[in-house]
């Protein structure tokens, strides 16, 4: 049996586009067809991102700041002011927008989900809330915002609403305009949040966590020390997310917590409680091509970390893999890599037709572009792929390895990536040129089985669909002899 969220499939679509591409107006409307299709994909999740109720406040900025203009010229050089939506991450409250249909919608459009074996997941964005959000003139909820001092003569005047909450920000970057920062150091503040953790959790099976290590006690303070202290508030003895993790399990205690998360602190928020957070190095890795860096990163992971591991090659922050990556080719080898090591796939919003269209966040639509046959096609052999038990019960009879190295000096070999998969009676190699070079090289199969008196039997690849007759012998001792295009993906079950 997989590890909550494990070995399982993530397709990411930004809701409210995706519903205007599709004509409807509710997630009643959604066709079955559209659901079918990710069923036939092998997908076992679907994120709806930006499905909660946004303000007037961050939606008018949206639609009146020059710079934020440019950047929609640039994915949408005919984009209208209709087509502004207002960004998903500034809520005002998490009730399901009525531009999706509202909380019984969402309920109705969660059991067609299941009825298909796709788990339902949503944002919860923790470290800040709209500036016209319920909270904000609520007295009782004053100090649920970090506030601007009594002697703000240091203070960033930009980082700071007129009546005096702060802005959401990270340590690194500006403030963002449309948002108020939360004060984690304030236990009603954690309480609140808890509830509406739990609310979300009432209608969804996974949740994704925006940027959840600012909530970690030392990047709050990191970010908001001089403020906090000023005004009296100081870091509580426990972590936000290991007390409320544990509450919501203890309601809902199916739930998948994902986290959006950088710096490396990864790790720590699995020690907190999450199942899976964002792998953005292997992401970084893979953008940079440098195959010594590629493979030493890779080769670094545990095991246990891999598990606990969202890889992607684009989602609604990063660029189009084939943009990034200069082209399908390379773009759906980097997908290979990311997607068949241990831990979860994400893909986004259309992704398996080389969309190369920005989908920006605030926006409905994007231009047009024509799907790429050769990507869909590639998609649907990796996605069955996928969906055999070595790659989605990642526990029981379960083994991950690297290969032997294979010779060197015969063999362009450090243009490849590979490594070996083994679940109960189920053996896998998979091999990656990652050049744009050809290039071949031999790997042995130390467990390799001797099928037959006279040791043969088939080694199936799936991307080629071919299969081979091998001696077992030959493949323990001397190894499979791989011959790689550039960009090459091989996939062999023997």
């Amino acid at each position: 049996m997989a590890r909550v969220g494990q070995g399982l499939s993530l397709y990411e679509v930004s809701s409210r586009a995706w519903m205007y591409e599709l004509g409807v107006t509710s997630l009643d409307d959604v066709p079955d067809a559209e659901l079918d299709k990710l069923q036939e994909q092998k997908m076992h999740m679907i994120w709806l991102q930006g499905a909660f109720k946004l303000g007037s406040v961050g939606l008018a900025l949206d639609r009146e700041e020059k710079s934020r203009m440019e950047g929609y010229k640039k994915a949408l050089p005919d984009f209208t002011p209709d087509d502004i939506i207002g960004s998903p991450y500034a809520i005002v409250e998490y009730v399901v927008s009525d531009e999706l249909g509202g909380n019984a919608a969402m309920a109705r459009f969660r059991e067609r989900c299941a009825k298909r074996g796709l788990k339902l997941m949503l944002d919860f964005v923790p470290n800040h809330m709209a500036v016209d959000c319920a909270w904000a003139d609520d007295p009782a909820c004053r100090d649920f915002f970090i506030r601007k001092p009594d002697n703000p003569a240091d203070c960033n005047p930009d980082e700071f609403l007129p009546d005096g909450r702060a802005h959401g920000k990270d340590p690194y970057t500006g403030a963002w305009p449309d948002t108020a920062q939360l004060n984690y150091f304030n236990p009603a503040l954690r309480e609140a949040q808890v509830d509406n953790l739990l609310r979300v959790a009432s209608i969804c099976d996974v949740m994704r966590l925006d940027m959840a290590m600012l909530l970690l006690n030392k990047v709050h303070e990191q970010t908001w020390g001089r403020e906090l202290r000023a005004t009296g508030w100081s870091a509580p003895p426990t972590e936000f997310w290991e007390d409320a993790i544990k509450r919501v399990r203890a309601k809902y205690p199916d739930t998948i917590f994902m986290a959006e998360v950088y710096w490396g602190l990864d790790t720590e928020l699995v020690g907190l409680g999450f199942d899976l957070t964002y792998d953005k190095y292997l992401y970084d890795h893979l953008a940079s091509g440098h195959m010594d860096n590629l493979r030493g990163y890779m080769s670094s992971r545990s095991l246990d970390f891999l598990r606990h591991s969202a890889h992607f090659v684009e989602n609604h922050d990063e660029p189009r893999a084939v943009s990034e990556f200069c082209g399908p080719m390379r773009a759906n080898a980097a997908a290979a890599i990311s997607f068949l090591l241990p831990g979860c796939r994400l893909i986004f919003h259309d992704q398996w037709h080389a969309c190369s269209a920005r989908l920006d966040v605030h926006l409905r639509r994007r231009s047009e572009y024509e799907s790429d046959a050769g990507t869909l096609r590639y998609y649907t052999v990796l996605n069955k792929v996928l969906a055999e038990p070595a790659f989605t019960e990642p526990d029981a009879g379960y083994h991950w390895t690297w290969p032997e190295p294979p010779d060197e000096s015969d063999y362009d070999t450090w243009r490849l990536v590979a490594w070996r998969m083994t679940h109960e009676d189920d053996r896998f190699l998979v091999v990656v040129n990652y050049t744009d070079a050809a290039a071949c090289a031999r790997f042995k199969l130390p467990d390799a089985p001797s099928a037959s008196p006279a040791g043969e039997y088939t080694v199936h690849e799936y991307m080629a669909g071919k299969d081979y007759p091998r001696d077992a012998g030959e493949l323990r001792e001397h190894g499979l002899h791989c011959v790689m295009k550039p960009w090459g993906v091989q996939i062999f079950k023997y």
